[in-house]
């Protein structure tokens, strides 16, 4: 299994929690403009480019919750119909402010319109849960976690955040991933603008997504 960090801040600068995984591949990408919230058509070329190198299959971190639309970089990749499980404080699905750009405000509702393999997204930590048994059993998953749903306890972001604990994130994913195929994850909600103040307590929260999501990829 292949772990990919993105360096899109200086996040990562100040954590360890990845340092001695032999099956690593670190993508930086802070020489890129056009990328903070909104993501300009060169920027996305060369971050396309960029991804080749990284298996979609595996474990993604993907910094500041800023850049939440790497997941629909990693979800293009996917061929087959899938299912997109988000957890996330903000649904992610608003339409561009402009134009049709993408952003990480919007890459949700740009996937659902862009995609065809997409058939469904089932999203935890806006409004009421989804029934986790109406989730086919068949199609496979891929996964989207933005930190900002964990309460302050358990991570500093750059967003908002909501009040879910580790513990009920890992209990809700472990029903998730029961008799279904998981394609891929990724994570992102670190923060850029709070990085090393906030590194201790998301270095921990990284480590243990880490070592759950581990256990099932």
């Amino acid at each position: 299994m292949q772990t990919t960090i993105i360096k899109m801040t200086d996040a990562y600068e100040h954590q360890s929690f990845y340092n001695s995984n032999e099956n690593l591949s670190i993508i930086d990408c802070r020489d890129l403009e056009g990328t903070r919230c909104y993501l300009d058509d060169y920027a996305k070329e060369q971050l396309l480019e960029r991804m080749e190198a990284a298996s979609l299959n595996g474990i993604h971190f993907i910094d500041s919750g800023n850049y939440h639309y790497l997941s629909l970089l990693w979800l293009m990749q996917i061929k087959t119909p899938f299912n997109l499980i988000l957890f996330d404080h903000h649904p992610d699905d608003q339409p561009p402010s402009f134009g049709q750009i993408t952003s990480c405000g919007g890459w949700v509702l740009e996937a659902k319109e862009t995609l065809g393999n997409l058939m469904n997204v089932y999203t935890f930590g806006v409004g009421e849960m989804p029934d986790i048994n109406t989730i086919d059993k068949d199609i496979p998953l891929y996964i989207s976690i933005d930190k900002d749903v964990l309460s302050e306890d358990y991570a500093i972001t750059d967003w908002d955040q909501g009040d879910m604990t580790i513990d009920e994130m890992i209990d809700l994913l472990k029903d998730i991933a029961k008799d279904r195929q998981i394609i891929g994850v990724d994570i992102c909600g670190d923060s850029g603008e709070y990085a090393e103040n906030g590194a201790c307590v998301n270095n921990q929260i990284n480590q243990t997504l880490f070592d759950f999501l581990s256990s099932f990829l």
